[in-house]
């Protein structure tokens, strides 16, 4: 996943229309050697840290659903690559002044990206949620450059330090069947008889003709005079509902649909309604 960072990276450096020398510069990932021996004016966006971004971390498992099933993701790992992005400018003269024009057209093409674009992504990063957030990060944020230049023996250079976070999955999905009906029963005690007849909590969905979801629409079981609303995802469940037959009324808006109900649901069907 981290090569795919890097291969996104360099899409977005060398993105068409950008102004010079920017646009002619190669695009490396080096270790910048003492001495780092070049051809071409280069841009290197050396991969100076790899770690967790504690600030996006989350416990949180993802559920989604999809056709009757619950797609149960464990919350991904999220993880910061620190770059290190420094200019080599080759040939001319007054080689400081064009280094600084080039790691300013750098940093203002960072800057005024707070995610990766999509349309530099790799194929695998498209689908990351949520997007790669892009930061620039100030030298207290990680180990002190000016110790990694004197490390690998080159004197310490103008720098942008880069960081891109990415999710990382560390467990497959878990699909488990949807709970449209769970059932409740009362007991005595100390006898243990039961207490009156078993109640249910039903579930569903409420979609438009499109699939789409439908928030607020009003759910209403019409004998039991139980009634609630669907939430963003369209989503309803209604409880203290004896076994039997019932009417089941939706109303979003100016429409309202009526379909008839058994509680608990036989294996083949569900609560589920499409508007028209």
């Amino acid at each position: 996943m981290i090569d795919q960072v890097t291969e996104s990276l360099e899409a977005f450096l060398k993105q068409p229309g950008l102004p010079p020398p920017l646009k002619d510069a190669q695009i490396r990932f080096d270790r910048p050697t003492d001495p780092y021996s070049l051809e071409q004016t280069t841009v290197n966006l050396f991969l100076y840290e790899v770690r967790e971004n504690v600030e996006l971390r989350s416990n949180e498992p993802v559920v989604r659903r999809v056709l009757g099933d619950s797609i149960v993701e464990p919350p991904p790992y999220r993880l910061s690559c620190i770059y290190l992005v420094t200019a080599w400018p080759i040939g001319g003269q007054d080689l400081p002044k064009q280094e600084q024009r080039l790691l300013s057209q750098v940093l203002q093409l960072f800057a005024g990206a707070p995610h990766l674009p999509a349309a530099f992504l790799t194929a695998p990063l498209q689908t990351q949620e949520p997007d790669l957030p892009i930061v620039m990060i100030q030298p207290e944020g990680v180990r002190n450059p000016a110790e990694f230049w004197a490390a690998i023996g080159n004197r310490i250079k103008p720098s942008i330090l880069l960081s891109v976070t990415v999710s990382l999955s560390t467990f497959d999905p878990v699909s488990f069947p949807t709970v449209i009906t769970s059932e409740l029963r009362w007991r005595s005690l100390p006898g243990n008889s039961a207490i009156d007849s078993p109640f249910f909590r039903i579930a569903g969905t409420v979609v438009d003709v499109a699939d789409a979801p439908v928030p607020n629409a009003s759910v209403r079981v019409v004998e039991r005079g139980r009634s609630t609303l669907t939430d963003e995802e369209g989503r309803f469940s209604i409880s203290a509902i004896p076994s039997g037959n019932f009417t089941l009324s939706i109303t979003a808006g100016a429409q309202t649909k009526t379909r008839p109900i058994t509680v608990p649901a036989p294996a083949v069907d569900d609560y589920d309604v499409k508007l028209p």
